[in-house]
Order: C-alpha cells, then sequence, then structure tokens
C-alpha cells in the first residue's frame, strides 16, 4: 500500500514538466498549443501582421519557452526558434535577437489575456466529475500585476 510520502507533490509534477520542456529542443509547446488554436485567438483579436519568421505565433511559443528556461535571455529563446525552424526544414534567421524582442514587444496584452481564458475553458471542459475536490467545483482566484519575462 502506497503511502502520502510516496505520492508525488504537485512541485514535484510541475516541475518534472518544466525539466521536460527545458531540455527539449526547438518549441515544445507547439504540441501544447497547435498553431490552430493560437491562430484562433490572433484572428479574433483582429491582430493584422506580416508573414515574417516571427509571427504572434511563433513568438507566443519561444516566449512561452523562454519564461520557463533556467536561461531567460532572448538569445536563448532566438536558438530555440532556430532550432525549430531547422528541424522543420524552414528557412534560417541570424542568430541577432532584435527581430524576435521586437516582436515579443508587439504581443498585445489583450491577445495574452485572451489565450489565459481560452486555455482555462479548454482545460476546464475537459473535466470529469473525478476531478472535483469533494464534489465541488474549486475556483481559484488570484492577481497579477505584470508578466516577467
Amino acid at each position: 500500500m502506497r503511502r502520502a510520502s510516496d505520492l508525488p507533490t504537485p512541485k514535484s509534477r510541475v516541475q518534472v514538466l518544466v525539466d521536460k520542456y527545458n531540455s527539449s529542443l526547438g518549441l515544445p509547446f507547439q504540441k501544447l498549443l497547435p498553431e490552430s488554436f493560437l491562430a484562433d485567438a490572433v484572428e479574433s483579436e483582429n491582430i493584422k501582421y506580416r508573414q515574417r519568421i516571427f509571427s504572434p505565433i511563433v513568438t507566443i511559443w519561444a516566449f512561452l519557452s523562454q519564461v520557463l528556461a533556467p536561461d531567460k535571455t532572448c538569445h536563448n529563446a532566438v536558438s530555440r526558434i532556430i532550432s525549430w525552424l531547422a528541424k522543420e526544414g524552414l528557412e534560417i534567421p541570424s542568430e541577432d535577437n532584435s527581430g524576435y524582442c521586437q516582436a515579443r514587444k508587439r504581443l498585445p496584452e489583450k491577445l495574452l489575456q485572451k489565450l489565459f481564458i481560452n486555455v482555462g475553458n479548454e482545460l476546464e471542459s475537459q473535466t470529469t466529475p473525478e476531478n472535483n475536490w469533494c464534489g465541488r467545483h474549486v475556483k481559484v482566484i488570484g492577481w497579477f500585476n505584470s508578466i516577467d519575462a
């Protein structure tokens, strides 16, 4: 019989996921947030952009990887993008990170808020009564002053 102390803690589960994504090459959030999901959010916010390497979709994938990575530099984020592009057989840009930094600045805060809501709704739609705590829905309310990168 397993003891409670033998079960993984929530922190260790989260750390396992963070470690997995940090050790993967390229843009691992591409699997969690598919292009179609992000494109719908970009379109619903009526965001116009040129077809460039650092589209809002690629920038979001890189930004999320950057936030979770131990090396949070823009250079590291661009290295991940270059790795992803090479794997996809696409044109490799310069290692200069200024284009990525400018693309990140162009991401509207409203888009990120929309994505947080959409992801939350998607996750909630996948829950079953077995996921409830003591048979009840639990709501977590928090306040975020800013997103630091």
